[in-house]
């Protein structure tokens, strides 16, 4: 990933044009191609599982949206069924009950639509609670935009048995002093820098070791609801 700045693939926080509006439980979005009436030839799963992940791993955040979902660790996985008529879409939330999840549902299903090359291919969006999000799955090279761009900090894991810990993106200080657990964002602390003498935000709470996304009982639990099995 380029360490410019770059242009986002999405508008700033809003569905991409075309995008089907995501429901207030939008752990899926199930649509249908309009383009069925074009009666174009099948795509072959391969072809289309290849299509559809270059789309969707474009999709930008809505928060940071120089950044994909793809950088961000939040796109998982792209399958499609053995006979190319359905695609199925797994995401992991950062952070549960997160306000984007929506808008990331919209944006990600238009571009995957998109990439059905004008064949009838039934489109499955799904946030999973397994695997969890954690700070480590964001990109290198997203980690340094976001400090360089933004001066927000990113809390990655350490050696084994060392708590997580962040860097002072301003100055480099890495004895960054704890202020509170809840920043401007859910998944997003508050930091001193002693060295610097400014306050620095820090994407990992140190008061959710794993609650990034711990898996609750259901996805019920999340706002969201599991799309039923689609694929062969």
């Amino acid at each position: 990933m380029s360490e410019g700045r770059r242009t986002a693939a999405t508008p700033t926080g809003a569905p991409a044009a075309g995008a089907v509006p995501a429901s207030s439980s939008a752990a899926r979005v199930g649509a249908r191609s309009d383009a069925a009436a074009t009666g174009a030839p099948p795509i072959s799963a391969g072809a289309l599982e290849a299509a559809v992940r270059r789309a969707v791993s474009a999709v930008c955040d809505p928060e940071y949206p120089e950044i994909t979902i793809a950088e961000l660790g939040i796109l998982e996985r792209v399958c499609a069924s053995d006979d190319g008529s359905a695609v199925r879409i797994e995401l992991v939330p950062t952070m549960l009950g997160c306000p984007a999840l929506d808008v990331i549902a919209s944006d990600v299903t238009a571009a995957a639509r998109s990439a059905c090359m004008g064949s009838d291919v039934s489109v499955d969006v799904v946030f999973v609670a397994d695997p969890v999000w954690t700070p480590d799955r964001i990109a290198p090279g997203a980690v340094g935009f976001m400090a360089r761009e933004y001066s927000v900090a990113v809390r990655r894991a350490q050696s084994a048995g060392a708590a997580p810990a962040a860097t002072c993106p301003i100055c480099g200080n890495d004895a960054l002093e704890h202020r509170s657990d809840f920043g401007p964002t859910p998944c997003r602390s508050v930091e001193w820098c002693p060295s610097c003498r400014n306050p620095i935000e820090v994407v990992g709470r140190v008061d959710l070791p794993a609650a990034m996304g711990a898996a609750p009982a259901s996805t019920a639990a999340m706002g969201t609801a599991r799309a039923r099995p689609v694929l062969a």
